[in-house]
């Protein structure tokens, strides 16, 4: 309902407000600074645990070429032997033996090894030496590569296509070369050492940061919180298999500042948003003070003069009834004229309660044609006077669900409608009828008619059309606004139809709800004389 709304005011500084609390936040926002800072750790016991897994990396490598090099030394007589010594020593694909030549005496693949012969890199010293159907060749360019060709020398080599190879001088005619797979050995160091790492770096864990073992440059093995950026320390390790770190993550502390300029800015904005607000608040509520007086005023003024109309209207009866034919004129004018200023101020006062939501209505059962006639009767007289003729269609027996001072007041607009703007018409009809579940009357006339563009404007308040030039247009614009309010309060509605085809005019068609019984017995009766 209207009078739950917030009034004007109260929504004005409220939105104010709003817009106070974004232009405040908004400065907040943009005058925030914020930063991190590094808090340095003491890397001490990390630094313990560096050097213990150095030592572990160079006692797992020592040993693991102790047992390249036996294999190296295996009797090669034996081949079943030496293919399971092959495959004992993780990471060997591959067990070849050159001689002076550069040729391959033996060729041994690991068991694991699903590639084809021709796929896997044979070392030789010239190309052309590369056996029938193998198809890759590592090139070295004579038996000094291998430890300057020194007798029981031994090492690695790393070739020029990146593979790697443990060597090892035999004999002085002899040199034996292991393919090794470096991922296959770094990951056979990381599963023995992956225990270790993680209860060493547990055990000498900061309260804040953290810490982590990195392997080519994935993480093997943490402690702490571990973020996602670059780490702030990086110990290097040595190790033939892979790139070894111990990394480390210093904690940050959340710094946040303000920028003065912008958040004095935003505050004065706000604040000047505020007072403007509170000032216009302040105006609008005069404002409203004041036209709500000038509605009082309004009011109280138009019940001052019902009583007098009223009065007039009657004591206007009882001097016709003695009166000459012409005082009889003359006096039927002066009650026409006293009722047309009674609905007008019937229509004021409607139009004030409608916008204070404060319209009362007591539906009921209402006889339709004793209503109409009675409302013709009193148009009647001004219509003569216009050259206008009234008639009325329908049955007797039509009864809606509406509000008799309502309906009255409705038909009464409709018919001052048509007094004003349809007189060169010199026809006005008034139709009841039932259609479905409603009761339906149809006021019509033969005048100009209204424009298209117009047939919805004309129900809206202080809505006139000026450009007719109609005898008596003046009005306050209010009665078809008043109708149609009226109308839906009662659960019905007003529009604007076409007229009958080949007629001229407007038609106004007012339907209400049916009432159940749609009989006369207990129908409200329209008393035959009313001011209004």
């Amino acid at each position: 309902m209207r009078q739950l709304l917030p009034r004007p005011p109260v929504l004005l500084f409220a939105v104010a407000a709003l817009v106070a609390a974004a232009i405040a936040w908004g400065g907040v926002s943009l005058a925030k600074r914020e930063r991190f800072e590094r808090i340095e750790l003491d890397r001490g016991s990390l630094g313990i645990v560096g050097r213990q897994l150095q030592e572990k990396l160079d006692t797992l490598e020592a040993e693991y070429e102790e047992k390249l090099e036996s294999l190296c030394r295996s009797d090669l007589n034996d081949r079943f032997t030496l293919s399971d010594a092959v495959d004992a020593v993780v990471g060997v694909r591959q067990f070849s033996t050159l001689n002076l030549a550069g040729k391959v005496d033996v060729h041994l693949l690991a068991g694991d090894v699903a590639e084809d012969d021709a796929e896997v890199p044979l070392p030789v010293f010239d190309p052309d030496h590369l056996p029938l159907g193998r198809r890759r060749a590592v090139e070295f360019s004579g038996r000094e590569a291998f430890g300057g060709g020194v007798t029981h020398a031994r090492g690695w080599v790393d070739a020029p296509d990146g593979t790697l190879f443990y060597f090892c001088n035999v004999s002085d005619s002899r040199t034996t070369l292991l393919l090794i797979d470096r991922a296959a050995a770094a990951a056979s160091v990381e599963a023995w050492l992956a225990s270790w790492m993680e209860e060493a770096l547990t055990a000498n864990a900061q309260k804040e940061g953290g810490d982590a073992v990195a392997i080519d440059g994935r993480l093997a093995a943490s402690a702490g919180v571990v973020p996602d950026r670059a780490a702030d320390v990086a110990m290097q390790l040595r190790f033939r298999f892979g790139d070894w770190q111990i990394r480390s993550w210093d904690p940050r502390r959340r710094i946040v500042e303000y920028d003065r300029g912008l958040l004095t800015g935003a505050s004065l904005l706000a604040m000047f948003v505020l007072i403007a607000a509170g000032a216009g608040t302040l105006y609008l509520n005069r404002a409203l003070r004041v036209a709500e007086q000038r509605v009082s005023f309004v009011n109280r003024v138009s019940h001052e003069l019902k009583s007098p109309l009223t009065n007039i209207l009657l004591n206007t009866d009882l001097a016709a009834d003695g009166a000459d034919a012409a005082g009889r004129r003359r006096l039927g004018m002066v009650a026409e004229e006293t009722r047309r200023l009674s609905r007008l101020i019937d229509n004021v006062l409607t139009f004030s309660r409608s916008e204070r939501d404060a319209i009362e209505l007591e539906t009921g059962p209402v006889a339709l044609r004793p209503l109409i006639s009675d409302i013709a009767e009193q148009f009647r007289p001004s219509f003569e006077r216009r050259g206008l003729s009234l008639s009325m269609e329908g049955p007797e027996t039509i009864a809606a669900t509406a509000d008799a001072d309502a309906l009255t007041q409705i038909l009464g607009n409709l018919l001052s409608n048509v007094e004003k703007y349809a007189a060169s018409g010199g026809v006005a009809r008034i139709e009841a009828s039932i259609e479905g579940s409603e009761a339906m009357v149809r006021v019509s006339d033969h005048g100009p008619g209204i424009p298209r563009g117009e047939c919805e404007r004309i129900f809206l308040p202080f809505r006139r059309l000026d450009d007719r030039p109609s005898e008596g247009s003046s009005g306050t614009g209010l009665g078809l606004a008043i109708a149609r309010d009226l109308a839906e309060r009662m659960g019905g509605t007003l529009r604007l139809v076409s007229p009958v085809s080949g007629e001229s005019g407007a038609c106004f068609e007012l339907r209400l709800p049916l009432d159940a019984v749609n009989d006369t017995e207990n129908v409200i009766d329209f008393p035959e004389t009313r001011a209004s």
